[in-house]
């Protein structure tokens, strides 16, 4: 995370993310907080735990009012989900509106479509916070978003961990630092969700012959080699008590 210092209480920011009923894997993507302009922004994933953008997933995108990188990551998602190919036209492609749920009342967002595939990027704001969303095999107006001030219920990996509590403690949350072998506990759940989603495709799409490529392989390779290094003599996860 890149910012100035560390992060104090941001009056009124709250990240936004889809509610509790979301039944696949939610994740910390990253965070920003810079002390000195107050802009602050949180990158969340819902979806498989091995980040594969092929199946249904959610990707928000939280930033402070007047924060440029909400400005940035449009035009990320657009470029990613909606022009892949050709790139981003000139100027902002022609939207449509759509309604999304958001801490239960209708809220209006700019929609934009790739016209050959599922995926879609969305714009709006709940409350003071500019949200961008992206996805696919869900509809935007399907979605049930939330305020939260509190991530430690999202998977990050351990090296990402400090932020994920930093940017709660800057969104007004008491969230305490986390232990270590509690830091190894959620980052052994991950691992093994992951290898979980992966042997689950397999079984649907190939059975056990079918080749990994790509992301999948990577994400694949990481959950082995941390299960690998943090095994203990009797082949159990985490340190010894």
């Amino acid at each position: 995370m890149k910012d100035q210092g560390t992060p104090v209480p941001v009056d009124g920011f709250r990240a936004v993310a889809i509610d509790a009923d979301w039944p696949e894997s939610r994740q910390f993507m990253g965070s920003g907080y810079n002390r000195v302009t107050g802009d602050i922004h949180v990158h969340l994933w819902f979806g498989s735990a091995s980040h594969d953008p092929e199946v249904e997933h959610v990707i928000v995108f939280s930033a402070s009012s007047g924060n440029a990188k909400a400005g940035e990551a449009l035009e990320d998602a657009l470029e990613d989900y909606c022009y892949p190919d050709e790139g981003l036209p000139v100027g902002l492609p022609a939207s449509e509106p759509v309604t999304v749920t958001a801490d239960g009342e209708p809220v209006t967002f700019e929609l934009w479509r790739n016209s050959s595939t599922p995926y879609w990027v969305a714009r709006g704001r709940v409350g003071s916070t500019e949200v961008v969303l992206s996805g696919s095999g869900t509809e935007p107006g399907e979605l049930r978003l939330v305020r939260v001030n509190d991530l430690s219920a999202y998977s990050a990996p351990i090296a990402s961990l400090p932020a994920r509590e930093a940017i709660s403690v800057a969104m007004g949350s008491d969230l305490q630092a986390t232990p270590s072998g509690q830091l190894q506990v959620e980052e052994a759940d991950t691992a093994l969700r992951t290898l979980r989603d992966i042997a689950a495709r397999n079984a649907a799409l190939g059975g056990p012959g079918r080749e990994l490529h790509g992301e999948e392989a990577d994400a694949m390779m990481r959950a082995l080699r941390h299960i690998a290094q943090n095994a203990g003599p009797a082949g159990q996860l985490g340190a010894e008590s």
